[in-house]
Formats: structure tokens, C-alpha cells, sequence
């Protein structure tokens, strides 16, 4: 009995060492808009002073696999990095191969074969990109640990926490929550993290500083969310939380920035670009009143009512506001930064409903201002490689979600590439009798005349719509990329059945130049706006693109974009400006130039971003024009985009339901320099 005794004892000892040294290990479930695509699994272990993070992230997103792991080593007394490395992809999109390596007070930095030294702090952290999830844990951990800095939580000193490679974090506590899981109520403390993704992510942690989940932005830049092993029936609350948080910081940044002018004030001098029949008329007056445009015309032909406020804007051009037909509003930052940009109605293309429906009822109720109001296309998908949870498989299914979206106050469907093309009809027919309108992706196993003869309204990006202009029973050869000359009698009635077909087209060419860039290369070189970008931000896009070898074909698809572009506007088929995911607020301009670069006049550019969309959407009776009796929105511009479309990167004043912003303001709320 006395040695079975001893020996129980030794293998007791035995397995506390073992445990000791295995440490702590950890699965999260990876969501995408809600659908679970893949995991995370982690595992900490204990060395002589120092901890070590190994952890393994890999999700699959409509069929391309996403692996990336990270190594991260720490000092065990305070968490401090000593090593950090990251390999792999964070999206479909972005590629990473980096570390940094610490010594004494300086880091060694390398990104792919490109190395650097700069001096560190006494407090800093090691992480880059948003993927894996287990640094943003560890990060938290280190906060908690060292949260003092010259007295003050580090949530409270101007700039936050340094982070190498670059940025800063800030971590702030919001509140507590109680979840039922499994039986049992837990107690879980939520924060919020930003300076790691671009934006705030919303976060909960257990009493064990275990995080339980993340809600936010993923590199892709899409909704995810990733929620530890054991907690996923709670993912539900976790979003809608991550709603509510995003609610609560635009309603705080609503109510401190005030518009510099409201109410009652004339806009005087400027050159009226957009007027009625979108008339060019120099020497203006734009009078505003509650939100309406009252009068506008020729200064000399409008009396002005005494002791009205005026706003000088000699020397400026005026424009109605502007149109984003394809945003993905992800996170909260990209409302305050699509307005900067001068976009008073964007729609919406494809979002959780649960995310964006009460932001869009909190525009709508003014409760957030700094905002443009939202038209809303809700996706449908098929099958394991959906884009989402929004997933039809039968007829029933597919109706069922057109009347789910409609009840929640849809405008559109968008149909996504993978629905089934039986189902399509389905979804248009649905659509048409609810008064919806629908739009999208050609799906995968129809061609572009399929689509529209079964109820396209409208058409996604200009790689799709290239497809009309092949014939009608092409069929592609796996590898090889399908010839298109936009001058050829196969393209010409391609082209001839969009427009007798009525079918818009939204080209998104600022997301294409994005993805047929260069990988390695700086996208400020195309995209001035993003050296004006956060580092968390900048540093991804540049991880976007394609490989060097590829360049030369990149760089002929994305000249022959340019050629379909152009053939699809002399042939009278409507263009929409939309910007689809690159870089905020800025890519609305980037989409504006390329349609000059093709060919297509500053003017109709112009149009194609104001009047254009707003009769595509039935709203020319109060948008798209400066005219009495229609919503004041208003941009005012230094120069003549009319003349040079660059200048409409000069947007100093966007006005909204009357109301005048300054946007350097709304820029460096969101931490874009102006």
C-alpha cells in the first residue's frame, strides 16, 4: 500500500511538471458573417524565463485557404516581447513573412528580405495584422500587466501602446456581461482593442484574462468574429454587442463634431457644377434652410434674405453629394471616413444584417450624423463556399431570405457567386414582387446572359460584365483567360443586350488596381490617400497584390478593364461609381479618376458619382442635383474637377441634410491625416 502510495505521489509530481511545461492551450472557431470557415489552435509553454505563443490560424473562404502562424516569446516576469515572427496569409489577399527580434533597447525588424533597426521604449508590443487571433490575447495580458505609464492606463495616454512593426494600440474597458453557456452563467469584461486591425475590434475576456471572443474586422476586411471552444452558442450576443459598441462611438463622435454651419446659411461665389439638367453655373448661390436647398442660381439672379449667414466660397467648385454604390461598412470607422470623402448615400453591398441594420436605424434617427445614409443589398449564397450565414440551398430558402431582408428595410438583393443558378430566378422574381431590385455577382455556373434574362438588375464589377462581351455559348478553358477585344462583333452584341437589357454596371476599378497590383510595392504609388492611412491600415494594403512575376499580365487585365469601361459607356450603359473594400473615402476619388483614365470625361465621371446612381435608385426627385427643393447635399471642392478630376480630392466641406462639416475633421477622427 506504502509503495502503490508513493508511486501515486510520483506520477502526481510527474504530471504538475509536465503540466508545467505544457502550459496553456486554446482553440478558437473563425467566423466569417457569422458562418464558421475554420480555427485557430494555440499553445503557450513555459522555458526558463521566458513564456513562448505557437499559434496556428487557418480558415477557408469561398475555397481558398487562409494559413497563417505566429511565434511570439515573452519574458515571463513582465510579458515582455524578446521574439516575435509571422508567416503566412491573413486573408485571401494579404500575404505576411515577418519578425522582430529584440535586444536590449533595439529591434531588429524585418519585413519579407527587408531589414531595419530602430530603438525601443521601455514599454512596447510585437504584433502585426489582425490574424492569428492568440497575439491580440497576449497583448491584452501585457496591457493588464504593465498598464501604469507615467501614473496614467496606458487607454488614456495620447498615443496608446507602441506596437513593432508599427502603430500604436489602445485598449479601453466598456463594461460587464453575463452569458448562459452550457448550462452556467459567466461573468465576462469587455474592451475594446484598436491600432491592431484599422478601428476598434470589440473583445471579452474571462477572470483567467483568457479571451473569449473577438468581434470586428478580419484583413480581408469582411465581419468575423473568432469565439473560443466551448462559448460559440454565445456568438450571437457577442455580435450584437459589437453592433452596439459601434453604435455608442459614432453617437459619441456625432456629439463631438458639430457641424460648423446649420439651420439657415447661403453658400456664395462657387461654381455650381451639377445644377438643373446638371448645368455648369459660375458665380453662385446655394441657399440652405432645415435641410433643403432653397434657391440656387446665379448670385446676381437670387436676393439674399437679410442678415443670412454666408459662407464665402469664391474660387471653389460645388458639387451634389456623392455616391458610393458598393461599400462594405465592416467597421465603424468607415462611415466618418466615407463621409470625409464627400459620399452622402452609400449602399451598402453585402453585410451582416445584424451589424448593419441598427447602424442604418441609428443614421436614419439622426442618432449618428457623421454618416451617409445607407441603402442597403443583402447577400444570398450557396453551398460550403458561401460568402456567409445567408445561405439558400432550395427554393423555399431562398424566398424565405429575399422576405427576411425586405422586412428589415432592404432596397437590394446581391447575389453572390455561389448560388446555385436554379435558385437565381427564384431570388430576381421574389425580388421584382417585393419591389426590390437586384444585383451582383454573374454566379459561377451561369453566364452573364443567364443572369440578366433571370432578373439582373444591375451587375458587380467589370470583370463579370466583360463576359457580355464574349459569345453567348463561350465556353473557358480551365488556365487560360478568355481573349476579349471590346471592338469585336462578339463584344458589340454583348454590349447591345446590357443596354436594350437596361443593365447597370458598377466597374469598382479602384479595388481592381488594388488587386493586380504588385505585391512588395508601396499602393501609394496609385493611391495618394493611403500615405495618409494609420500604419495598421497602410501596412496591409501593401501586403495586397499580386506576385512580381505576374506583372506584366496584371497590368494588361487591368488595361483592358480600362478599354471594357470605356466600351460600355458609349454604348449608353449606365456606370456607377463604387469603390468595393480598398481605401476608405479615398478610393471614391481613385474610382472617379480611372473612369478619365479610360477615357470617359471628368463631367460624366462626375455624373456617374452623383445623378447617375440616384435615378438607378429612384432618388433624383432629392438627390443628384443642386436644385430648389432637393436635400442639401452639397461637397464644396478647391479647384475644377470638371476640368481636372484630381481636384475632387480637395474636398475641404461636405454638406449632409444641411448640415456642413469640415472634413479634415471627420478624417482625423478615424485616423487618417486630412
Amino acid at each position: 500500500m506504502i509503495k502503490f502510495l508513493i508511486l501515486l505521489t510520483a506520477l502526481f509530481i510527474f504530471s504538475q511538471s509536465v503540466f508545467a511545461q505544457m502550459g496553456e492551450r486554446g482553440k478558437f472557431v473563425l467566423y466569417k458573417y457569422q458562418l464558421p470557415m475554420g480555427a485557430e489552435n494555440y499553445e503557450i509553454t513555459n522555458e526558463t524565463n521566458a513564456l513562448v505563443l505557437k499559434t496556428n490560424f487557418e480558415l477557408t473562404f469561398v475555397g481558398d485557404k487562409v494559413p497563417v502562424s505566429a511565434t511570439l516569446k515573452m519574458r515571463k516576469s513582465d510579458l515582455q516581447p524578446l521574439f516575435y515572427e509571422t508567416k503566412g496569409r491573413t486573408s485571401t489577399r494579404t500575404e505576411i513573412d515577418a519578425s522582430v527580434e529584440i535586444s536590449v533597447d533595439t529591434a531588429k525588424i524585418r519585413n519579407g528580405a527587408e531589414t531595419k533597426s530602430q530603438a525601443v521604449g521601455e514599454k512596447f508590443f510585437t504584433i502585426a495584422h489582425p490574424a492569428p487571433v492568440a497575439p491580440q490575447m497576449m497583448l491584452f495580458r501585457y496591457w493588464k500587466k504593465n498598464q501604469v505609464n507615467g501614473g496614467l492606463p496606458l487607454n488614456r495616454v495620447k498615443g496608446g501602446l507602441p506596437l513593432l512593426p508599427g502603430g500604436t494600440a489602445q485598449i479601453e474597458f466598456l463594461g460587464t456581461d453575463k452569458i448562459s453557456v452550457k448550462g452556467t452563467t459567466e461573468t465576462l469584461e469587455r474592451y475594446s482593442i484598436a491600432g491592431v486591425m484599422w478601428g476598434r475590434e470589440t473583445v471579452w475576456f474571462d477572470r483567467n484574462q483568457n479571451l473569449v471572443a473577438l468581434v470586428g474586422a478580419d484583413a480581408e476586411m469582411d465581419r468575423f468574429e473568432a469565439v473560443r471552444e466551448g462559448y460559440e452558442s454565445a456568438l450571437p450576443f457577442f455580435v450584437q454587442k459589437g453592433a452596439e459598441e459601434a453604435i455608442k462611438f459614432l453617437e459619441k463622435l456625432s456629439g463631438e463634431i458639430k457641424p460648423v454651419n446649420e439651420g439657415k446659411y447661403a453658400i456664395v461665389g462657387a461654381t455650381i457644377v451639377g445644377a438643373k439638367d446638371f448645368a455648369v453655373v459660375p458665380d453662385s448661390v446655394v441657399l440652405i434652410e432645415n435641410g433643403r436647398i432653397i434657391e440656387a442660381g446665379k448670385q446676381s439672379a437670387i436676393k439674399l434674405p437679410k442678415g443670412i449667414k454666408i459662407v464665402n466660397a469664391g474660387g471653389k467648385t460645388l458639387l451634389p453629394g456623392l455616391f458610393d454604390t458598393h461599400q462594405h461598412a465592416t467597421q465603424a470607422e468607415w462611415f466618418p471616413a466615407t463621409l470625409a470623402a464627400g459620399v452622402t448615400t452609400a449602399r451598402d453591398a453585402a453585410n451582416e444584417l445584424e451589424f448593419i441594420v441598427p447602424i442604418r436605424d441609428a443614421i436614419n434617427a439622426e442618432k449618428i450624423e457623421i454618416a451617409p445614409r445607407l441603402l442597403l443589398a443583402g447577400y444570398i449564397d450557396s453551398g460550403e463556399n458561401a460568402l456567409g450565414k445567408m445561405v439558400a440551398n432550395t427554393p423555399e430558402q431562398a424566398s424565405a431570405l429575399v422576405q427576411k431582408y425586405k422586412q428589415n428595410g432592404f432596397e437590394q438583393i446581391k447575389i453572390y457567386q455561389s448560388l446555385k443558378p436554379e435558385l437565381v430566378k427564384v431570388v430576381t422574381d421574389e425580388a421584382h414582387r417585393l419591389g426590390m431590385t437586384v444585383t451582383g455577382h454573374v454566379p459561377s455556373k451561369m453566364n452573364i446572359y443567364g443572369a440578366v434574362e433571370n432578373g439582373f438588375d444591375q451587375i458587380n464589377h467589370v470583370n463579370f460584365a466583360a463576359r457580355a462581351m464574349l459569345s453567348r455559348d463561350f465556353k473557358p478553358t480551365p488556365g487560360q483567360p478568355a481573349k476579349i477585344e471590346p471592338e469585336s462583333e462578339a463584344a458589340q452584341s454583348g454590349l447591345k443586350f446590357l443596354k436594350e437589357n437596361k443593365t447597370v454596371i458598377e466597374p469598382t476599378l479602384a479595388r481592381s488596381e488594388l488587386n493586380l497590383y504588385v505585391r512588395g510595392k508601396s499602393f501609394a504609388e496609385k493611391e495618394p490617400g493611403l500615405s495618409k492611412a494609420p500604419f495598421e491600415f497602410s501596412s496591409l494594403i501593401d501586403s495586397m497584390g499580386v506576385a512580381p512575376e505576374i506583372e506584366a499580365r496584371a497590368k494588361s487585365s487591368f488595361d483592358l478593364s480600362l478599354r471594357i469601361t470605356k466600351a460600355l459607356h458609349e454604348a449608353g450603359i449606365p456606370l456607377l461609381i463604387g469603390t468595393d473594400l480598398a481605401v476608405p473615402g479615398h478610393s471614391q476619388f481613385r474610382e472617379m479618376e480611372l473612369l478619365v483614365k479610360a477615357g470617359i470625361t471628368p463631367l460624366e465621371a462626375i455624373k456617374s458619382a452623383t445623378i447617375v446612381p440616384a435615378r438607378v435608385f429612384n432618388l433624383d426627385k432629392n438627390l443628384g442635383t443642386i436644385e430648389r427643393g432637393k436635400i442639401a447635399d452639397l461637397i464644396l471642392v478647391e479647384g475644377n474637377p470638371h476640368e481636372n478630376i484630381a481636384e475632387i480630392r480637395k474636398v475641404k466641406f461636405v454638406v449632409k441634410d444641411g448640415r456642413m462639416y469640415e472634413t479634415a475633421r471627420l478624417w482625423q477622427s478615424v485616423g487618417f491625416n486630412p
